[in-house]
């Protein structure tokens, strides 16, 4: 039956764990006695005594390691106190130090924009002292050229402006007006307020004034067949007669030198010298702020004294070994030398010495010009005036008419041209007839249509047109 087994299992469990019992008394008991047995011992007394003083000296011991363990955490301890207090001051010190540049920053960044503050102040103050000089100048100007009777200009006319009063005068720009360190140079630069001479800078542009630096491939081409001394000198002519028939307006023109060094700070310059400083002076006023082909003009006063200290001698000659890139004046000569008096006997003294070789224009004084058609060239903007597309829109189909026919008569006197020289030459080798043929092409091609309309736009009354280049 499943009950009877259950108790009889439970049975016999009971009873092994009686007999278990019994056995680990009787186990007990045994030690026991054993242990009083080996008490009786000497032997065992005295390892018992062993023990207990191995016991005690490892409790010792334990005890001597526990507390210099905690000796050595109190001194950590301490160090990481100490160390903590340094970085805590360290830190302080550092915000402090921090604390102090910024205050220090802000300090100097409120005295910096008090001194700026005060500088445009000053600035300001300047600029409306100079607004001031400037509209007194420009009604002493006005006052002086619409006044016939006053002779002599104003006294702050006469003054000369200087870069750097402290230290010498600079020896090229005092003989030639020019610089290549231009305003950054460290001597004095002396520039009058009025003078008979007006410099107007880069005036004349020419591509053979340009400093060439041909690859060494290209070294040995030959570049005279693209342009050449004639087409310069044929260039200089056009734009002389241009300039001195704008410039003649003004005044009487006593010199007319134009530079034809190839250096930038010398490249194209104008001298221009009137008779009195009332015409100079109107030629400034009226040359600001106009163009030519398309250029703003850069007009100045010089105050040259004489053409021996500026000009190179050698370039008279044609022997400088340097050529157009001289520091000294290359200049150009004049058609008919015209405008070419010597300089030493224009701005000095009164002398009855004069170039008898020197052919005086009569030009119209200021106050007899009247207004006619402006040259194709000069205009007030480089913008192409609009305001009078209708005059020009009725004379349109004339003029290309006439255009037309002068280019034809034109091409046909080239062609015959080039059809002589071809004949005069065929004795000569082919290398020079081609020479010659592109030579004689390019002249012809020089003169185009769009030439010939503005050469004739230049003589036409009332006629307004700018030119871009």
């Amino acid at each position: 039956m499943p009950g009877k087994r259950a108790r009889r299992k439970f049975t016999k469990k009971q009873q092994r764990k009686r007999r278990r019992q019994k056995r680990a008394k009787e186990r007990d008991k045994l030690e026991e006695e054993a242990e009083k047995q080996r008490l009786l011992q000497p032997e065992y007394q005295k390892w018992l005594q062993s023990q207990k003083e191995m016991q005690e000296f490892q409790r010792l011991a334990d005890e001597r390691e526990q507390q210099l363990a905690e000796e050595c955490w109190l001194r950590r301890e301490a160090t990481a106190q100490q160390q903590f207090r340094m970085d805590e001051a360290r830190k302080r010190q550092e915000q402090e130090e921090v604390e102090r540049l910024q205050r220090e920053q802000a300090k100097e960044r409120a005295e910096r924009e008090e001194i700026q503050r005060r500088q445009r102040e000053e600035e300001t103050r300047k600029a409306a002292k100079a607004a001031a000089e400037f509209d007194a100048m420009m009604e002493s100007m006005e006052v002086y050229l619409n006044n016939p009777h006053v002779e002599q200009p104003p006294s702050h006319l006469l003054r000369v402006m200087e870069t750097h009063p402290e230290e010498r005068a600079c020896e090229f720009f005092s003989r030639t007006n020019c610089c290549r360190y231009g305003h950054a140079c460290t001597f004095n630069h002396r520039r009058p307020m009025l003078a008979r001479i007006l410099l107007i800078r880069h005036f004349f542009k020419h591509s053979m004034l340009q400093e060439r630096r041909p690859h060494k491939e290209y070294a040995a081409a030959e570049e005279h067949l693209e342009l050449t001394e004639q087409d310069l000198r044929h260039d200089y002519d056009e734009f002389f007669s241009d300039a001195v028939e704008e410039l003649e307006k003004f005044g009487t023109i006593v010199n007319f030198r134009t530079v034809r060094n190839t250096l930038e700070h010398l490249r194209g310059h104008v001298f221009v010298e009137y008779t009195s400083e009332r015409s100079a002076l109107r030629a400034f006023t009226n040359l600001q702020g106009r163009y030519y082909a398309s250029k703003r003009l850069n007009v100045e006063f010089s105050n040259l004294k004489t053409w021996r200290g500026a000009v190179c001698g050698l370039s008279l000659t044609r022997k400088c070994p340097k050529g157009n890139g001289c520091g000294y004046l290359h200049l150009f000569g004049n058609p008919n030398n015209q405008f070419n008096t010597e300089l030493e006997y224009t701005t000095g003294p009164r002398s009855e010495r004069r170039s008898s070789q020197t052919p005086r224009a009569k030009t119209p004084s200021w106050d007899e010009h009247k207004e006619q058609g402006r040259n194709w060239r000069w205009s007030e903007s480089p913008e192409v005036e609009l305001e009078n597309s209708k005059d020009l829109g009725n004379r349109g189909q004339d003029l290309k008419h006439t255009h037309q026919r002068a280019h034809h008569s034109r091409s046909r006197s080239d062609r015959s041209s080039v059809r002589s020289k071809r004949e005069h030459s065929s004795a000569g080798s082919s290398h020079d007839d081609r020479r010659s043929n592109r030579y004689q092409q390019h002249r012809s091609n020089s003169t185009t249509p769009n030439h010939q309309q503005h050469r004739s736009n230049s003589t036409t009354p009332n006629h307004h047109h700018s030119h871009r280049e």
